[in-house]
């Protein structure tokens, strides 16, 4: 083989490599605008994201205030609805011994209270 023919074959071999390496290039570049891309969309939901987190926050700090406020007007409650059980609870203690008083007035004078079947006898 001739000189001529080796720096043919070397050229050859050097356009086919070079071919190779801008294909290489050109695939390199296309995955690299690709990955721009997708970060890019990435980068928006995340933005999107967040700003979701931060509306759940927002609405569960109103959520927490509003429960604390029920809260307060439930303790509130529940202390008014003691005190009318035990406000109830007096007044019938005071209608059973009334009522005993009654009974033994009644039992004391012979007579029978209006209301009452009258015993036979």
């Amino acid at each position: 083989m001739s000189e001529m023919d080796e720096l043919r074959r070397r050229l050859e071999a050097l356009e086919a490599r070079v071919d190779e390496v801008m294909a290489e290039h050109t695939t390199t570049r296309n995955l690299a605008v690709g990955s721009d891309s997708d970060v890019a969309a990435l980068q928006v939901q995340r933005r999107a994201d967040m700003q979701v987190i931060r509306a759940l926050r927002d609405t569960q700090l109103e959520h927490g205030k509003v429960l604390e406020a029920h809260g307060k007007v439930l303790e509130a409650h529940t202390k008014t609805l003691h005190e009318h059980g035990k406000l109830l609870g007096a007044l019938v203690s005071g209608q059973v011994a009334m009522m005993e008083q009654l009974q033994a007035i009644t039992d004391h004078l012979g007579v029978t209270p209006p209301g009452q079947p009258r015993e036979q006898g």
